[in-house]
């Protein structure tokens, strides 16, 4: 970047997790409902996703000038981007993403002050990201009751494969056997939770919905695989891999 700009890296987030917990829900509500307002949202929501190193960085008292430019635009983008979404479609997707308020502060507050991430946390956080794809399908003119059923399973399916991963790293840093049991009770309850409401839900919606409850089964089958030595790289691409797969079936099983 020039010199009144920090170095693109800084700004980057180096997680791939949250990568995909924001491209998740971005590219599902643009494939279900694809419109000029549920693009200006995704907008407003990839800059308000990058505002947050520069803006911790700003809390901690690092006031490089260059890191207040980055935090005034990205957070410029971000009001310009959702007024634009506002002034094309009206209110409306006000309401999911009102309902995912709560979420949004608790994950950032978590994000600034360098909270330890429990499972709790990351599934706030992607509670929140979910709540992107329910407001970018009520700006397309989806039902409220379709952008919830959206946000539903963009949580759940995303809760549950930070569960195994937390279960498997687990592992891989040795915690004891106490911690390690309740991490894999955590597992069944989350991958049971997905697949029992995909059979209600979705498994009767055609082949589409019958395929993703097929998904999901495999999920949790894969979640309660014996632990064997992975690199957390290998892992998180792997993992991001899978949710692209994950990402296609549920699209299609939405529909």
């Amino acid at each position: 970047m020039t010199k009144w700009l920090p170095p693109l890296r800084s700004i980057l987030p180096a997680e791939h997790g949250a990568w995909f917990m924001l491209g998740f829900p971005l590219v599902l509500g643009l494939l279900l409902r694809p419109s000029l307002a549920g693009l200006c949202l995704g907008l407003a929501a990839l800059a308000f996703f990058l505002s947050r190193p520069p803006l911790r960085r700003v809390l901690q008292g690092q006031r490089d000038p260059a890191q207040i430019l980055a935090l005034l635009l990205l957070g410029a983008l971000a009001i310009a981007f959702g007024l634009l979404a506002l002034a094309m479609t009206g209110a409306r997707f006000l309401i999911p993403l009102a309902c995912v308020g709560p979420l949004v502060f608790l994950a950032l507050r978590a994000d600034l002050t360098r909270t330890t991430r429990s499972l709790a946390v990351e599934m706030a956080a992607q509670g929140a990201f979910a709540g992107l794809a329910a407001a970018m399908l009520v700006a397309g003119g989806d039902p409220l009751s379709g952008a919830l059923r959206a946000w539903w399973f963009v949580t759940l399916v995303g809760s549950a494969n930070l569960a195994h991963v937390r279960r498997w790293l687990g592992h891989a840093h040795g915690l004891v056997a106490a911690e390690l049991r309740h991490r894999l009770v955590i597992v069944h309850l989350l991958h049971a939770l997905l697949v029992g409401t995909s059979a209600l839900l979705l498994a009767s919606r055609g082949l589409a919905g019958i395929l993703w409850t097929a998904w999901t089964a495999l999920l949790y089958l894969r979640a309660l695989a014996p632990y064997r030595l992975v690199p957390a790289r290998t892992l998180g691409w792997r993992e991001g891999g899978l949710s692209v797969i994950g990402l296609a079936l549920l699209w299609r099983a939405l529909l």
